[in-house]
């Protein structure tokens, strides 16, 4: 500690938790007044687990109420912080031999102490001595609850205009309702009027509504600071806002204008509410606005809730502001047009519009934007939009592409020769084709045929992917021959979708079925692992004797795939399996082989799960001991008590504890 290194006394320090030295106590308060920070840093944390322990508490109120060293005054504040409840009776002890000068630093420190100080806060928050008195005030807006509010409501007609403010700042802080009948006095009081308006953001009396208007009417400052506690309000909901949704349909020009002005600059708090504002005024010059802190996620979902409940007359003046927004924010203004369009049932002019502003923001050199108008042409695209959309696909990133992909796939219901036009002579390899090839597969008919089975040897892989799983919606024996093809991929994804696209074929009926019997045998084992799901999927028993194989196999994953697939089939062999799995090396295959045995009516249950008791692998031990805790029963008590003498893993231990209900815990076992 008398080095002239730092980092040496820091670690010094660090070793004093340990250390058996008579003077380890003296040690540590001069590490907290230690000219580095560090070192006080260090202090602070070792002191803060040793403080009760060595008695170091009385220290600690010396430190904070001495002038000479701000370091250790500092550093014993952040000690007595973290140790908030614990140290409240060593602050309230000191209290009385404070000199005065430093009294303010112990009633600092009570306010981290709880509600055990807040009773003597309240009393020193009348302290004739100023300091003294802001402090208390201060720390009853840390401690907060129902008494500290109640000390601070009373200090809200104060003579001090300092208390007041104090006051009102802690009872923000506590997001604390304040009766309308102590605020209106404070809401002609020029220094404290801004604060006064805030907390009436937490009001719950109607009249709230109405002096907050009011303020709005003024104009300036006092204005800016209504907007928030309106903004409040209305999160807060109840009848008070719904008041002020009613009241906001009445707002003049002349305020609405105002809130237009906050809602495009200042600080974000005031941005939302005055948009959500304008928004229940039903203001259309407000929805640029809107858009653009949606885009970034600044407006609250209920208030774009009001938005959507506008309707139809919305959508007219979202189009129009749309030309002028960011990027972001001009696909959001599409998007909440298409949405409304599509439950609304606009009119012709509004619709046409409508499609106007998608094309055009279509041939924009923004990819946001240019993927937000493909997604809302889906719903509303014509035979004249396909080459754009095609367009699209081909020049922006893979995002957009599948944007573009999904209109076209929409469009192939109402204009499939436009869209064959298009597609028909495309090369559809890499990211273009994951993207277009369903849209391909919805026009059907031979020419879709052809154009994905010509993709399936495409030297992308993507490409060969989703031609695969676009195969169901062309479905039918050609369907089934084409992915059966595809299980010959070099790729293991290709191979993967092929045998979830034979799942999905074969449901029903017998088409693919003999493909996914086959996958059973492939050399990639999440193929095996898909073919088994698939098969129990559709219960076929004709593959429960290659599936009990697999599970004797014991091959991670699929092993446990096909076990699943026995449980869903309710093979009437799968007793014998489970109890074999148990002594597998994938513990995954042990875990779901118990979790079935538990599920299970065998009358040695009990007995087969005791058995995992034994296994090497702790989470397995873990896993037996909560299914036989769950169980209950004498003989899944008997198992984990004898278990729990032997067992080392403290966490199963705990588990086995758990599961028996004991009072275990001073073991050590």
């Amino acid at each position: 500690m008398d080095s002239e290194d730092p980092e040496e006394r820091r670690r010094a320090t660090a070793a004093l938790a340990s250390a058996g030295a008579t003077d380890r106590s003296a040690l540590l308060i001069r590490a907290l007044g230690d000219v580095d920070w560090r070192v006080r840093k260090e202090g602070a944390r070792i002191a803060a687990t040793v403080a009760e322990e060595w008695g170091l508490l009385p220290e600690l109120v010396d430190g904070i109420c001495q002038g000479e060293n701000v370091g250790l005054r500092n550093s014993a504040l952040e000690v007595l912080e973290r140790l908030g409840p614990r140290a409240a009776n060593a602050l309230l002890v000191a209290l009385p031999r404070v000199p005065e000068a430093a009294r303010k630093f112990v009633v600092a420190a009570l306010g981290f102490a709880g509600g055990a100080g807040v009773e003597k806060l309240a009393e020193l928050s009348r302290d004739p001595e100023p300091n003294t008195a802001q402090a208390a005030i201060e720390a009853l807006a840390r401690v907060g609850g129902e008494r500290a509010e109640e000390a601070l409501r009373g200090h809200l007609a104060a003579e001090d205009p300092v208390q007041r403010l104090a006051a009102l700042e802690g009872l923000e802080r506590l997001q604390a309702q304040v009766s309308l009948e102590a605020l209106t006095p404070l809401l002609q009081d020029r220094l404290v009027r801004r604060l006064a308006l805030r907390v009436l953001g937490y009001s719950e009396e109607p009249g709230a509504a109405d002096a907050l208007l009011d303020a709005l009417e003024d104009g300036g400052a006092a204005a800016l600071e209504a907007t928030v506690a309106l903004g409040r309000l209305l999160s807060r909901g109840g009848p008070v806002a719904r008041e002020m949704a009613r009241r906001a349909k009445q707002l003049g020009e002349p305020v609405r204008k105002q809130l237009r002005g906050v809602s495009q600059s200042g600080r974000d708090e005031a941005r939302r509410a005055a948009t959500w504002v304008l928004l229940l005024a039903r203001d259309e010059e407000s929805l640029g606005a809107a858009a653009e802190l949606a885009a970034d996620d600044r407006l609250p979902p209920i208030a774009l809730d009001v938005i959507r409940r506008w309707g139809g007359p919305a959508i007219g003046p979202l189009v129009q502001a749309a030309p002028g927004l960011p990027p972001r924010a001009r696909a959001v203004a599409l998007q909440m047009a298409s949405d409304l369009a599509a439950r609304a049932e606009p009119a012709p002019d509004v619709l046409k519009a409508l499609r106007v502003a998608l094309r055009d923001t279509l041939q924009s050199g923004d990819g946001i934007a240019v993927g937000a108008a493909a997604e809302a042409l889906g719903r509303w695209a014509e035979a004249e939009d396909a080459p754009a959309l095609v367009a699209a696909a081909r020049a922006f990133p893979e995002h957009v592409a599948r944007a573009a992909g999904r209109a076209l796939e929409r469009l192939a219901a109402s204009a499939p020769d436009a869209v064959e036009a298009q597609l028909g002579s495309l090369p559809l390899d890499g990211p273009l084709g994951a993207a277009l090839l369903p849209a391909v597969a919805a026009l059907g008919g031979q020419s879709a045929t052809d154009l994905l089975q010509a993709t399936l040897n495409a030297d992308d892989p993507r490409a060969r992917r989703a031609a695969v799983m676009a195969l169901p919606k062309l479905g039918g024996e050609r369907a089934v021959e084409l992915a059966g093809f595809a299980l010959a991929d070099e790729d293991v994804d290709v191979q993967v979708a092929a045998v979830m696209v034979l799942g999905q074929l074969s449901r029903g009926g017998e088409l693919g079925v003999a493909q996914l019997r086959l996958a059973l045998r492939a050399s990639f084992e999440p193929v095996v692992a898909a073919a088994a799901r698939a098969l129990g999927q559709i219960g076929d028993r004709a593959s429960l004797a290659t599936l009990r194989e697999l599970v004797k196999e014991g091959r991670p994953g699929v092993a446990v795939a096909a076990m699943e697939a026995l449980r869903l089939m309710e093979d009437p062999a799968l007793d014998d399996l489970l109890v074999e799995a148990l002594g597998q090396d994938d513990e995954e295959l042990v875990k779901e082989a118990l979790r079935a045995i538990a599920q299970s009516d065998t009358p040695r249950r009990e007995a087969r799960i005791g058995l995992a008791l034994e296994h090497s692998a702790w989470d397995v031990r873990q896993l037996a001991a909560s299914l036989l805790g769950q169980l209950g029963t004498d003989d899944a008590r008997a198992a984990l008590s004898r278990r729990r003498e032997r067992e080392a893993d403290r966490g199963v231990r705990e588990s086995i504890d758990t599961a028996l209900d004991a009072d275990l815990d001073g073991e050590e076992g």
